[in-house]
């Protein structure tokens, strides 16, 4: 599995301690705590990766004359970085996730199943989160079975996943109390739609959150 991003990059200085615990570039102060909005690999999310998979990240800064790359195992960085070509931001790849855990590893499901559930949870993000760009595409295709624009509403991001049967019968809804801090926005389908089996999305403090079946 392949992310890449075009933001600011890893300084080389910082790329030793990428994947130990606790570590993120987002808290400057105890007061950015409060103020966390990015969707980025926070807290122990690439240290529990690294100890489950072959991690290997490139990346380059803005300033930078070129990008590093280094592999990971355990939260530790396995070898000096290494200078190579890129462009500004971060690539990271994931390979053998449970290569080391073998009743996880057994755990899957076929690859198509696996890589459709990568799907559905990705184009959510996507429709949530307009003003970024996403896509998601197998190993060696050329088309991005999720693909969306960065200028793009949430109405267009959900006529790009669903179709625009879908799309064109929404209705925006919205609520929002200062008293207690609480602000709701969305859409929902109006009388004119009608499908079997209901879609429902739901993000609190975005981030997505799963609804069980009745």
């Amino acid at each position: 599995t392949l992310f890449r991003s075009n933001g600011s990059g890893i300084r080389k200085e910082d790329m030793d301690i990428v994947c130990e615990r606790f570590t993120t570039s987002k808290l400057q102060t105890f007061e950015d705590l409060s103020s966390i909005s990015t969707h980025g690999f926070r807290g122990e999310a690439l240290a529990s990766i690294s100890h489950v998979a072959h991690v290997t990240i490139t990346t380059k800064t803005a300033d930078g004359k070129c990008a590093y790359r280094a592999s990971y195992s355990d939260g530790k960085l396995k070898a000096l970085p290494k200078p190579c070509a890129g462009n500004q931001g971060t690539q990271i790849t994931v390979e053998d996730l449970f290569y080391n855990v073998a009743t996880r590893r057994k755990a899957f499901k076929s690859p198509s199943e696996e890589y459709s559930k990568i799907v559905e949870v990705v184009s959510r993000y996507a429709i949530h989160n307009s003003g970024v760009s996403f896509s998601v595409k197998k190993q060696g295709e050329t088309s991005a079975d999720v693909r969306t624009l960065s200028n793009a509403t949430v109405v267009d991001n959900i006529r790009s996943i669903f179709g625009n049967a879908v799309s064109r019968e929404l209705i925006e809804v919205g609520c929002e109390d200062a008293k207690l801090a609480f602000k709701l926005k969305g859409y929902i389908s109006n009388a004119n739609y009608s499908v079997k089996r209901c879609i429902f999305l739901l993000f609190i403090n975005n981030r997505l959150v799963k609804i069980g079946r009745a």
